[in-house]
């Protein structure tokens, strides 16, 4: 059931229905049984089985961890222990709660990666047995990849991880926790949430707010718009390039930009429409996108990019990892060899490059993912290591840092980099990539951008320009949402305005929107992560 579906509207219109005829206190159960339908509805029914293992183990697991720090705070009222002895208490409750959480991990991490990374190793093992006796015996057609898993596995991880760290208390009711973690506007592609903010919201008293569910719709018809509209009609011509034929340098670098806000609309758009959703049935979703097209730097892109996968690596790897017993040791000793500088340029690259490989295997498996991964770790450590640098050679050259020109020229060097990364993954494999880079450099053939060759990819004239306008609509609305709510705004107008614009979006949608018989419709490219 895919959310762009004319079957997810008809769901969503009877998960409405039933929800606000419920007592408020069932709303919760209302929202579960739906969830759990689309869950099977949008993957299988023998996904089924690896959510709720997961779930019941975390849910278990942190359940225990909670129970014996409860214990241990029993113990520690006692007023006639030492300091000794409460450090001993402590010491021996922690060993037990981390095997508790160690089991956890292995258990659901280890299924992830089973499920993610058998096919990977079956390939190159079948790869060696070729090369040894010509035949291929391994299959991994039995491995099954459950809808969501990197997102709801994240998401429970965090949660007994925070558990652990005595962030807050465990969840003692397990379909609680079970609707947290199978929500169905968060299971198939994100946002990545933290319980503490999306389980608490599901425990609110969820009452029927009109205003909350015109925001709602109105958040979904622009998610709607930016994916039929936008990334839809950009996925015909970039699959078109990049579908295994050469093709002169130029069209590489259309075909470049369209992939950039085609990922971004796609996206972009799918969380709009999840959000907008959860509105309606009034429980808010993190924020996962902040206009990533406006960051001046890499690291701040990534800090306004799926702002929720980003969070939970720097929560849950990056800090562990810079405060670990092992960089501190790595710490001390570069500050001897080396200078303080030279330590500090250490302790940050080991973290930042453990975080984006890891954030690279996530996307996918493969060499691709993994340079992927150590293009941004390098990236990042560059801006971050060399910012003194840098300033020396803008203040050098006598340049600006205050003028707009200066502020755009940041903007467009963080989207090439931007698109410098997605060169490794879109075009297949980076043998392809390879490809790419020569024919830019080689055979750029910048006439075919104006001797009709550029027609040639599935989008003609008025396709192009229906583009560019959702373009300049979509960088125009970016900017309002930069200083206001464009709802709220709306919300402010006469009502014959606002209701104008909520028609004019929908028709839109209607006539430029990319479906129909005849069309296979293109899959939310993060739904693969």
């Amino acid at each position: 059931m895919a959310i762009t579906s004319v079957h997810f509207l008809i769901f969503l219109c009877i998960t409405f229905c039933v929800f606000y005829c419920c007592p408020v206190k069932y709303r919760w159960v209302a929202l579960l049984v739906s969830s759990i339908y689309f869950y099977v509805m949008a993957g299988a029914v023998s996904f089924l089985p690896f959510i709720v293992l997961t779930s019941g183990v975390i849910w278990i697991c942190a359940r225990i961890i909670g129970r014996l720090y409860e214990e241990q705070d029993e113990k520690l009222k006692g007023s006639d222990l030492g300091r000794a002895e409460k450090k001993a208490i402590k010491e021996q409750y922690k060993k037990r709660a981390k095997r508790v959480l160690m089991l956890a991990l292995v258990c659901c991490v280890g299924i992830l990666c089973v499920t993610k990374f058998t096919r990977y190793a079956v390939r190159y093992l079948n790869l060696i047995a070729e090369a040894a006796n010509g035949s291929a015996p391994f299959s991994a057609e039995w491995i099954l990849v459950p809808l969501g898993i990197s997102y709801y596995t994240f998401s429970t991880v965090g949660y007994i991880l925070d558990v652990y760290w005595k962030r807050y208390t465990y969840e003692p009711e397990f379909l609680r926790f079970f609707l947290y973690a199978i929500y169905f506007p968060h299971i198939v592609q994100g946002p990545i949430s933290r319980y503490n903010l999306l389980g608490q919201e599901l425990k609110k008293e969820l009452r029927f707010d009109s205003r909350r569910i015109v925001f709602g719709m109105e958040l979904m018809l622009w998610g709607f718009f930016k994916k039929l509209v936008i990334a839809d009609r950009l996925n015909i011509f970039v699959s078109a390039v990049y579908n295994g034929e050469e093709h002169a340098g130029s069209i590489y670098l259309v075909a470049m930009l369209f992939d950039a806000f085609q990922i971004y609309t796609d996206f972009s758009g799918y969380t709009d429409i999840v959000r907008g959703a959860s509105q309606i049935f009034g429980v808010e979703l993190e924020q996962n996108f902040n206009h990533p097209f406006f960051a001046k730097t890499v690291p701040e892109y990534w800090r306004r990019w799926h702002m929720t996968l980003g969070g939970w690596f720097k929560d849950y790897v990056y800090y562990p990892c810079t405060i670990s017993h092992f960089m501190k040791r790595i710490n001390k000793r570069t500050k001897k060899t080396l200078s303080e500088r030279g330590g500090r340029f250490v302790t940050v690259v080991i973290p930042v490059f453990v975080t984006w490989v890891l954030t690279g295997l996530w996307h996918g498996t493969g060499k691709t993912y993994l340079a992927w991964g150590i293009y941004y770790s390098t990236l990042i450590t560059i801006s971050v290591a060399f910012q003194p640098e840098f300033e020396k050679v803008t203040k050098f050259l006598k340049i600006r840092t205050d003028t707009f020109s200066w502020q755009l020229f940041r903007m467009l060097r963080t989207f090439c980099c931007f698109m410098g990364g997605r060169l490794l993954t879109s075009p297949g494999g980076l043998r392809r990539t390879l490809m790419v880079i020569k024919n830019i450099l080689l055979h750029l053939q910048a006439w075919c951008l104006t001797d009709g060759t550029l027609f040639t990819y599935g989008l003609d004239w008025p396709q192009l320009v229906l583009i560019a306008g959702s373009v300049l609509l979509l960088w125009g609305v970016s900017m309002l949402q930069e200083r206001a709510s464009v709802r709220e705004l709306l919300e402010e107008q006469n009502i014959v305005f606002r209701w104008a614009v909520i028609f004019a979006a929908i028709f839109s949608i209607l006539i430029f929107g990319i479906y129909g018989l005849g069309y296979d419709a293109a899959a939310f490219i993060y739904a693969q992560y």
